[in-house]
Formats: C-alpha cells, sequence, structure tokens
C-alpha cells in the first residue's frame, strides 16, 4: 500500500494513510445534489463521489477532497454506503455571463463524471458505457440518474 494522498480515495474500506500518516476508513461516498447551486455546494464538483470518512454527526459528514478534510452539511450531499460504479452526468446550465473557462469549456453542456477518479469527459450522443480515459475504469452512464 502507497502512502501517497492520491490512494486514499479507493472505492473500498480498506484503512488508509492520510499524507499525516493518520488511518482513515472510507465510511461511504457522497456527492452534491443536481439542484445545489454551485454557489452553495462549498465548491465541490457536481457529479464528484466524495470519500466520506465521518459520519457521526446528525447535521454534516466529513468528506476526502484531495489531501483536505471537510464538512459539509447533509442536506446538500447525497450519500451512499456502496462505492459508485456508473458515471455520473452533468447537465450545466450555463448563462452567456458565467460560461466555463479554460479546459470546462471543452467539456460542452453535457459531460460525464467517473466514479472512480472524478475525471470529466465530454460526452456525444447517448452512448450507454464509456471508458474514462484518466484511470480506464470501464462503465455505464447513469442516464437514470439525469
Amino acid at each position: 500500500m502507497t502512502t501517497s494522498s492520491r490512494q486514499t480515495t479507493t472505492h473500498d474500506s480498506t484503512p488508509r494513510v492520510t499524507p499525516g500518516g493518520l488511518e482513515e476508513r472510507i465510511r461511504g461516498w457522497a456527492r452534491p445534489y443536481r439542484a445545489i447551486r454551485p454557489n452553495y455546494s462549498k465548491n465541490l464538483r457536481h457529479g464528484t463521489w466524495y470519500p466520506v470518512i465521518r459520519d457521526d454527526l446528525a447535521d454534516r459528514v466529513t468528506i476526502r477532497i484531495g489531501d483536505k478534510r471537510v464538512d459539509v452539511p447533509r442536506r446538500l450531499v447525497e450519500i451512499r454506503t456502496q462505492a459508485p460504479t456508473s458515471f455520473s452526468v452533468v447537465m450545466r446550465v450555463t448563462t452567456a455571463s458565467k460560461r466555463p473557462a479554460g479546459p470546462a469549456r471543452e467539456l460542452g453542456r453535457h459531460y460525464i463524471v467517473c466514479p472512480k477518479c472524478g475525471h470529466r469527459a465530454a460526452l456525444m450522443g447517448r452512448p450507454d458505457t464509456k471508458q474514462c480515459p484518466q484511470c480506464g475504469h470501464h462503465g455505464e452512464i447513469a442516464w437514470w440518474e439525469s
């Protein structure tokens, strides 16, 4: 097992070593609800699943984003106990004044997010499955959630 912080978001509940040398167990997975506006979602990326590392408080959960622990109100996130395997579909709502810049602009109005690594990829047509160009994960596209 490596101690790299990038290895802390694997899809099982095996204890992971954090950059500070502490072990933490993944308790579940959380992503922002689709209806939550980005200015309320604590800068969480829509469609991305984050590992839940603390789930013992009634009003919030603690998730891992890279090397950081972030407390998020429960009302903002969907929580699952099992690691997701399907790609999330994100339908971007943009206005002329809020167009994305940089690489995000290339994704278009619809894109998918890999459940394993969080990579965003452009979506052409309506395929049933996809392989992530970043990590190689192959899975269904969760059209039923969109």
